[in-house]
């Protein structure tokens, strides 16, 4: 049952995340990398968690003593004051980052030496995360109007028809660490993100990048540029079992590299070397292939394991500062001329070695993408304003901060 609510809450939740880390918005397209959570499968940590523990009551216990927590202030940042209850959700969200990153437990995260510090240090993070929004929101005058609140209690409608009762709905709330007031709240903070993302840093806002500004910039060959490669992975050469050779030709380029992978997982270091050395003498094979003039659109759909480039006609487009790609691809394509091909196989310690060549960029295609090529653009400078919008909140903490255990919240 609790996937219902959780699922709808962390997706919005994460969204507000998305933004604070400033990933790379997904060309629809183009083969534009992307670099953000896994909303699903961090819904699932989370209902997993949660359906194998027994839901307990909220309490805040300092010293033995139990606190009253009806309208107790855990912390204020930036001039808002954060209750139990909020304080309480970012506590647990957080722990299970923590579990789903790390591994860690409350227990593990208790034992490390300063370990509970920093895990607080983290839950007071991942608030002021969710509030950069509201920030930026007053101080550009945007807010939520009736059609907004006509939205947050549509989803709240639509949450509670999930269920068979109304004490059911409040069950599961309960269960993902929230209240009724609490859920709107997140859920009027979401939309708030939203509304701010869409006012300022899109469709030429504040602090977007304007559209012929961009049209200037990505002709600047030092600035900006259009790539293809064909990447030979360290697994593509790895030997598969007979019941996974059999159906192989059948598998789409996702399923093959996925069984490459697994197989490769299971090699032994000596195995693993001989992985690596044959995959670059394939990589060597495709480099002498290019340099003779063979055609390397043909050279990446016959050779290549980028699922991006399956079809290459537009390749990847970045700008040096884009997160989301290997360095060594980004430094070895600005080395190059248009039209020009590496002049010998690029070793990525991750993804294996590459064979690149620059392409012109196409303005036809940047006029046809250009919001999210600008979003694209934009990111580290939107990156850097959300960094200093948090650094500059200030934040005090209630009397019974600095006792706090791990054991005081549940």
């Amino acid at each position: 049952m609790i996937k219902k609510i959780s699922a709808i809450l962390i997706a919005l939740t994460m969204s507000a995340m998305t933004f604070a880390s400033c990933s790379l918005k997904k060309d629809s397209s183009s083969s534009e990398t992307e670099s953000t959570v896994d909303t699903s499968s961090a819904a699932e940590d989370i209902d997993e968690e949660t359906e194998e523990e027994t839901t307990v009551e909220p309490s805040f216990i300092v010293d033995g003593k139990k606190i009253d927590t009806e309208n107790y202030v855990m912390c204020t940042i930036d001039g808002e004051d954060i209750d139990f209850d909020m304080f309480r959700y970012y506590y647990y969200y957080t722990l299970s980052t923590y579990t789903s990153t790390y591994g860690m437990t409350l227990d593990d995260i208790q034992t490390t030496e300063n370990g509970f510090q920093m895990f607080m240090e983290d839950v007071v993070t991942s608030i002021k995360q969710e509030m950069v929004a509201k920030k930026l929101a007053k101080e550009n005058g945007i807010e939520l109007d009736e059609e907004d609140m006509k939205t947050i209690d549509e989803q709240i409608e639509t949450a509670k028809s999930n269920y068979e009762s109304t004490e059911a709905y409040l069950d599961d709330l309960k269960a993902a660490y929230l209240t009724e007031d609490l859920y709107r709240e997140m859920l009027e903070l979401a939309q708030l993100y939203t509304k701010v993302n869409d006012t300022l840093f899109t469709n030429e806002g504040k602090y977007a990048t304007k559209k012929d500004e961009f049209r200037e910039i990505v002709k600047d060959t030092s600035i900006y540029c259009r790539e293809v490669h064909v990447m030979i992975p360290y697994f593509s050469q790895v030997e598969l079992d007979d019941s996974t050779a059999e159906s192989y030709d059948s598998l789409s380029l996702s399923e093959k590299a996925s069984a490459k992978q697994s197989a490769y997982s299971n090699l032994n270091d000596e195995q693993v070397e001989e992985a690596k050395e044959k995959a670059k003498q394939v990589a060597e094979e495709v480099l002498k292939k290019a340099k003779d003039g063979e055609d390397f659109n043909k050279l990446i759909e016959e050779y290549g394991w980028d699922i991006g480039l399956e079809d290459p006609t537009n390749g990847y487009y970045f700008n040096k500062d884009t997160t989301g790609f290997p360095e060594s691809i980004v430094t070895g394509a600005f080395a190059l001329e248009e039209n020009e091909i590496s002049s010998e196989v690029i070793t990525d310690s991750t993804y294996g070695y590459f064979i690149i060549k620059r392409l012109p960029v196409e303005l036809d295609y940047v006029n046809q993408n250009i919001d999210d090529m600008i979003y694209s653009y934009d990111t580290p400078a939107l990156s850097k304003l959300y960094q200093e919008t948090m650094d500059a909140m200030t934040v005090t903490y209630c009397d019974n901060w600095d006792k706090i255990a791990a054991d005081s919240i549940t």
